[in-house]
């Protein structure tokens, strides 16, 4: 707090550079003042004034009819209610005031929640125990909020003031959320200022799954509400009150079960035409929104097959090659819909789907492997692999049991 109001008392003496000094009451220094520092005590703010005249930052004087310095401030306290409390005093930078105001940067004093906008309830709770926890010992900052957003103010701009002004930068980070470029941003831009980025990894993202930069900095998964709050605490150097975090995290588990969600899965349909399995594929939305997949990998080992899988379909939309992994060769089989097909006389291959609706699958058309039958016991305990692409999100990975699907009762 006394960092942040030194700084409000010298930009407002610095708000016109050639003349650097600004004259007032007390009760219009305060108004001031509390625009960019809502919440303090009179006494912490004569203090303030008291520590920069006595560092030599600002010379402190009263006006007369014909001098503005016509009483210099004596530093007595038996003055300090005639001085400051009665009628207007100035405050004038010094030249030990004007280089120390080129090296001073504004003060952080808040926390800043990083969020998507389909994530907002979850921050909304996150600020709600934050400032419980705290007792509203310093603003917490909700972008997508409207609460958050000062009238009139452009929305990018608010945005990069507040985020100027937070000591702790949390992100949260999820399988729909951190893809997104502006989560990216923001998180780029606390750590370039030096603020205690720390990601929030929740509703099943891991932190092995993250990109860099995210994936280097030491974060938390949002169960650990305990450790969160002690983080804060430490960095903004305020005392913690008791809460109940069993009941936070209940209704931050009931908000993410209706969040909309992407989630991908690839089906295995086999059917059998004896002595092999016509196989096909179809990717699922076991989601709750619609989603543009971009390609499908599917790894399938290569001893059996019933016979090696080499369609003629343009590399760009269907490239099929043999890969070694562990001594054990796979078929690996690319079905896109991102890249431009070669020109040719003859039509055009049919793409990968572009858009999978949850509850509907949709069929890969030119994906239709011959397996074996029947297969040994070892050779079905290796399972096919998969890895889908889409727009938006992270990628989706699987297995598919083979021993659950190529085995015939008899």
């Amino acid at each position: 707090m006394s960092e942040s109001l030194e700084y409000a008392v010298l930009a407002i003496v610095c708000g016109n550079p050639s003349d650097a000094r600004h004259q007032d009451h007390w009760g219009g220094w305060r108004a001031a003042i509390q625009r960019s520092v809502p919440d303090f005590a009179d006494a912490a703010l004569l203090a303030a004034f008291k520590r920069l005249w006595k560092r030599g930052v600002l010379r402190l004087s009263k006006p007369d009819s014909q001098r503005y310095h016509s009483q210099e401030y004596s530093g007595n306290e038996l003055d300090d209610d005639s001085f400051f409390f009665t009628g207007r005093f100035n405050a004038t930078i010094t030249d030990e005031g004007r280089s120390h105001w080129d090296r001073s940067e504004s003060p952080k004093t808040s926390v800043f929640i990083s969020h998507i906008g389909e994530e907002m309830a979850v921050a909304l709770k996150l600020q709600s125990l934050i400032q419980a926890a705290f007792s509203n010992a310093f603003p917490v900052f909700v972008s997508s909020n409207p609460m958050s957003l000062g009238g009139g103010e452009e929305w990018y701009h608010y945005i990069l003031d507040n985020l100027a002004k937070a000591k702790v930068v949390l992100v949260l980070l999820s399988p729909e959320s951190v893809e997104k470029p502006w989560i990216n941003f923001e998180a780029g831009c606390g750590k370039g200022q030096k603020s205690r980025v720390i990601p929030l990894a929740f509703r099943g993202l891991t932190f092995d799954s993250l990109p860099y930069p995210l994936k280097g900095l030491q974060g938390y998964y949002l169960q650990q509400l305990s450790n969160i709050l002690n983080e804060i605490a430490r960095r903004m150097n305020a005392p913690m009150g008791a809460v109940d975090l069993d009941v936070t995290w209940e209704e931050i588990v009931n908000i993410q079960a209706v969040l909309p969600t992407k989630k991908l899965a690839l089906e295995f349909r086999p059917a059998l035409t004896y002595p092999k399995w016509n196989c096909e594929f179809a990717i699922a939305n076991n989601g709750s929104r619609d989603v543009e997949p971009l390609e499908v990998t599917i790894l399938i080992p290569s001893d059996i097959l019933y016979c090696p899988y080499n369609p003629v379909v343009d590399s760009a939309i269907l490239d099929v090659r043999q890969i070694s992994e562990n001594n054990v060769m796979w078929t690996e089989i690319k079905y896109r819909n991102n890249r431009e097909p070669q020109p040719s006389r003859f039509p055009r291959p049919e793409r990968l789907v572009t858009c999978v609706s949850p509850g509907s699958p949709q069929i890969l058309q030119l994906v239709h492997p011959e397996i074996r039958y029947p297969l040994k016991p070892q050779e079905l305990e290796r399972p096919i692999r998969y890895k889908i692409a889409a727009k938006n999100m992270q990628p989706a990975e699987g297995i598919i049991s083979l021993i659950d699907k190529l085995v015939v009762n008899p």
